[in-house]
């Protein structure tokens, strides 16, 4: 059994279909059109290079910016006022040439050798006319692509300028959130912050008051106080009026607990530069608001 063909007929490539039919009337319809133009030269007083004619101008230039028309107009078009101009000058090119066919037969049906002045003058002016409008095809084509290059030139600008706007977007929402991370940071520092001022101004506070007794205490002591009042006997009087030869530690000694409420009384005598059982004397006589004196010991 025959294999049968892996690729249908119909799936041949499309550029290929029916090319031979295409250049074989394309052949025929070029020496038709050569022999055609070669006589209205011939007839319209195309002059001779020497033995040769020159009336092979007329199927070069005409034929030759028709084919060119068609190329801009439908196989690459550079933009729409180049592709819009040559099918219009394709179509006018291609009815002149219908015309010039039309007259070179005609003129050889009524036996004529000499076509009419008109026909003449339009047949010898054709060659500039191609030149003409392949020039201006030329010009529109130039400048539909210098339109698309500054149109695809702008549409870049404007992707990159879109992207930097992004770059810029994203790169402000990363600050912004950094600094909403670095602001919910610092909260419990503030929070920190004002619970250790609420302490310091509690302990100022406390530092105060001591230091208010304490200046009760020097003026209860002072020498004024001590002559104003009446005299005791033996020891009480002399008790009664001496004064402290700490006070000064006394006085350190509050300030340091007033600033320092769970330190020793150990410490508290080294501290002010005495010793350990001073400062717990000074400290249980505090506590129990009746102070003793640390000399006792």
């Amino acid at each position: 059994m025959d294999a049968m063909p892996t690729t249908p007929a119909h799936a041949k490539p499309a550029r290929r279909d029916l090319l031979w039919v295409l250049v074989l009337i394309l052949a025929c319809g070029l020496l038709e059109v050569w022999a055609s133009w070669l006589q209205i030269g011939a007839v319209s007083g195309f002059p001779k290079l020497g033995g040769m004619t020159t009336g092979w101008i007329l199927p070069v230039t005409s034929e030759a910016y028709w084919m060119a028309s068609l190329y801009a107009w439908l196989a690459a078009p550079a933009g729409p006022r180049s592709r819009r101009f040559a099918m219009w000058s394709a179509a006018a090119v291609f009815a002149l040439s219908l015309s010039g066919q039309e007259s070179d037969h005609l003129l050889a049906a009524a036996g004529r050798t000499v076509p009419p002045a008109g026909v003449v003058g339009f047949v010898t002016a054709l060659p500039l006319i191609a030149v003409a409008l392949i020039a201006v095809l030329i010009h529109l084509r130039h400048t539909d692509r210098d339109e698309a290059d500054a149109t695809a030139e702008r549409a870049r600008a404007e992707a990159e300028q879109a992207q930097h706007a992004v770059a810029e977007a994203s790169e402000l929402a990363a600050v912004r959130a950094e600094l909403e991370a670095a602001l919910g940071a610092l909260a419990p520092l503030q929070a920190d912050l004002a619970t250790a001022r609420n302490e310091l101004a509690r302990l100022a506070a406390k530092a105060d008051a001591s230091e208010r007794k304490l200046a009760a205490q020097r003026k209860r002591n002072s020498p004024a106080r001590r002559r104003a009042t009446p005299a005791r006997n033996g020891s009480e009087n002399s008790r009664a009026t001496e004064v402290p030869d700490d006070v000064d530690a006394r006085a350190e000694a509050l300030a340091i607990l007033a600033a320092e409420p769970a330190i020793s009384g150990a410490d508290l005598g080294l501290r002010v530069g005495k010793s350990k059982r001073w400062g717990q004397l000074f400290k249980n006589g505090l506590a129990t608001a009746a102070p003793a004196d640390p000399q006792a010991s």
